[in-house]
């Protein structure tokens, strides 16, 4: 019988409603966005990241090495990746390039660029010449790994090509995982998370990675961050490979709570008491630099495991919620930045507070996420293939029908 761990599914369907709401709150914050409310608070930012940058997509790495893990017990490293095309490429290249991303640009390029045009005329622009000049982003260069899958502006579809390109790099140890001398080093890894605080031995790479790689490159999502995310990855590709990883995870939840809290408040009291400027590529190597860094992996994944720890204790359990939802989460994440993004163009002029724009942005934002994934993409093939999805099997004639079909 075929092994399904329900709180994956679960914490897959949190991760996508936490960064749903995290993305209806960047209007009102202080960092740049494609689109911004002209009043903005500055504790919007510091809760945000508290509550959820620390770890959300770190949660969508994790859990997508886990469906690796699953994926590769009934598939050859050929069909996992041809599945990875479908999934991913597919919805990128098609929905996301002609449908999703091209409002986002738009947006971009009029909060950000000056472009005072209608999005009527935009548009020929945004397809006849996709580069920087036309939507105000550098253009592509060997520090962005994402010039490996060409694709100029993708807004918040990143992550698709990130999870492409991380499930590439990272097939040939997948495979190697599942042999036989793999499953000796499994177990060996497995041995060292039952020691005492043995769990924390993940942060090794990450601490390396974000203390030796991250000043190299300015800006977000460059080769740091492709290797950090590929940590997570592989740990989530651990992380079921054998029990005693999930065990060790749910012993240390509370100390991880505590790590996740003590961990952010020191990073705020470095950004706010010294001034420092976190974003990549501002700060030169330095002491703060390095306690930062280190700050920062000790932190994400603290709250990555407190939260897998969540998971693995009250929520290994399925109803027919969790089938709609899990099922959903795709599409929804495709969606959801564009629709977002468009209800605030008509909310944020209005003559309102910071919360009511909020909840009335979300309120709206999800209603016509839901209703564009129910009416026009969840019962047909067709949509289904372009978002991703699995095709629907049509349901066999029952014999009785078919006879009843002939004597009619």
């Amino acid at each position: 019988m075929k092994e399904r761990r329900y709180d994956i599914d679960w914490l897959r369907v949190i991760a996508m409603l936490a960064i749903f709401f995290y993305h209806c709150a960047r209007f009102f914050g202080t960092e740049g966005w494609h689109l911004k409310n002209v009043e903005q608070n500055e504790l919007i930012v510091i809760v945000r990241a508290g509550l959820v940058w620390m770890w959300v997509m770190e949660m969508f790495f994790v859990l997508s090495g886990a469906g690796a893990w699953f994926a590769l017990k009934s598939r050859t490293g050929g069909q996992f990746l041809f599945e990875r095309v479908k999934r991913l490429l597919v919805p990128l290249y098609t929905v996301g390039l002609f449908v999703l991303i091209p409002p986002q640009a738009f947006f971009e390029v009029v909060t950000n660029a000056g472009y005072t045009g209608s999005f009527t005329k935009f548009l020929p622009l945004y397809f006849k010449s996709l580069p920087a000049e036309i939507i105000g982003i550098a253009p592509r260069d060997l520090n962005d790994p994402n010039f490996l899958v060409p694709y100029t502006f993708s807004g918040h579809l990143w992550f698709l090509q990130y999870l492409f390109l991380i499930s590439l790099v990272t097939l040939p140890l997948l495979l190697y995982l599942r042999s036989e001398k793999g499953r000796r080093c499994i177990d060996k890894i497995a041995g060292w998370t039952d020691k005492r605080g043995g769990i924390f031995i993940f942060l090794i790479p990450l601490i390396v990675i974000m203390t030796s790689f991250r000043f190299l490159f300015a800006g977000g999502r460059t080769w740091a961050d492709f290797l950090w995310y590929a940590v997570f990855f592989v740990f989530g590709y651990f992380m079921v490979a054998d029990k005693r990883f999930t065990d060790n995870i749910k012993k240390y939840a509370w100390l991880c709570l505590g790590l996740w809290i003590a961990g952010f408040l020191g990073i705020a009291l470095i950004v706010l008491i010294l001034n420092y400027n976190p974003f990549p590529g501002n700060e030169p190597f330095s002491l703060t630099y390095v306690v930062f860094q280190i700050f920062w992996s000790v932190t994400s994944w603290s709250a990555v495991v407190f939260v897998l720890s969540l998971g693995a204790k009250h929520l290994n359990f399925n109803n027919r919620t969790l089938a709609y939802a899990n099922e959903a989460v795709l599409p929804f994440y495709l969606l959801h930045q564009t629709v977002i993004l468009c209800v605030g163009w008509f909310i944020i002029p209005l003559a309102l507070g910071i919360l009511p724009k909020y909840l009335i942005i979300a309120a709206i934002s999800f209603a016509l996420i839901m209703g564009i994934y129910e009416l026009l993409i969840r019962r047909w093939n067709v949509a289904r293939f372009f978002f991703g999805m699995r095709l629907k099997k049509k349901a066999p004639i029952a014999p009785e029908s078919r006879l009843e079909g002939r004597s009619a």
